[in-house]
């Protein structure tokens, strides 16, 4: 994997030229996060913004943010590039929302394409999203048990297997219950901490990771190996909870 990324840093210095070229840790491989606020925070965008330009050392071959808004409703912006420029330019800067998971990208499973960025939105049998930050080494593996199992799989990236294996377990634990509890919170959530624990024992590898449940607005975190920080404040006179694969950018806040 040293290999492949010594590589892609000479495609980039090539590109870009030494002198204005941000280098990503070696190891720390890609950037997640999630913030929650307990009601719509019309400066969401500009939270998001600020912390993914904060990952940004960890990688810029894409960026990717979805938010989710005190209706329900989930707009997904992600694209190849780095946060520095992709905020304004997909418009993440100006949005109001309850939740937001995005990423940074420092690619190492998948191509650099639009279709690998992070987060990642499902919704072949249940509907959720997320992002990961790390490597899965089975992801071909994942894969292939995803798309026979029925899953419509759009990209290479391991996160995306990630959380479609997610998204497999917790369909499948919610459909021991009667169609009238597939809504309640309670049940909702002891089938998604099942979900998780069966994910985690099929996927091989070490990372971090941030999935939502869109009906019960609660954000999950995964950690394997990877390092993930959680913390809890106050901004805009609206509560928060923020996840983060970086330390700095929980002192931020």
């Amino acid at each position: 994997m040293r290999y492949k990324m010594l590589i892609r840093l000479a495609e980039k210095i090539e590109k870009y030229g030494n002198f204005t070229l941000k280098i990503p840790v070696p190891g720390a491989g890609c950037g997640v996060l999630g913030m929650s606020f307990t009601k719509l925070n019309v400066n969401m965008g500009k939270h998001a913004s600020q912390l993914l330009r904060s990952l940004e050392y960890r990688g810029y071959d894409s960026t990717g943010a979805a938010i989710q808004d005190d209706k329900g409703n989930i707009t997904l912006k992600k694209d190849v590039g780095a946060p520095s420029d992709l905020v304004k330019t997909l418009g993440i800067t100006q949005m109001k929302g309850k939740i937001f998971c995005g990423q940074v990208r420092w690619a190492t499973f998948g191509a650099v394409t639009k279709d690998n960025a992070q987060p990642h939105e499902v919704k072949c049998k249940k509907h959720i999203y997320g992002a990961h930050n790390g490597n899965i080494t089975n992801t071909s593996t994942l894969k292939e048990f995803l798309t026979n199992q029925g899953h419509k799989v759009v990209s290479d990236n391991d996160g995306e297997m990630l959380v479609h294996t997610v998204e497999h377990y917790f369909d499948s634990y919610l459909e021991k219950y009667p169609d009238d509890r597939h809504n309640d919170v309670d049940t909702r959530k002891e089938c998604m901490r099942n979900a998780i624990l069966s994910a985690s024992a099929k996927v091989v590898g070490s990372y971090a990771a941030v999935i939502v449940d869109p009906v019960t607005e609660i954000s999950y975190a995964i950690k394997a190996g990877s390092s993930l920080y959680a913390g809890k404040g106050n901004i805009d006179n609206n509560d928060f909870i923020l996840l983060s694969s970086d330390l700095t950018a929980i002192l931020k806040f």
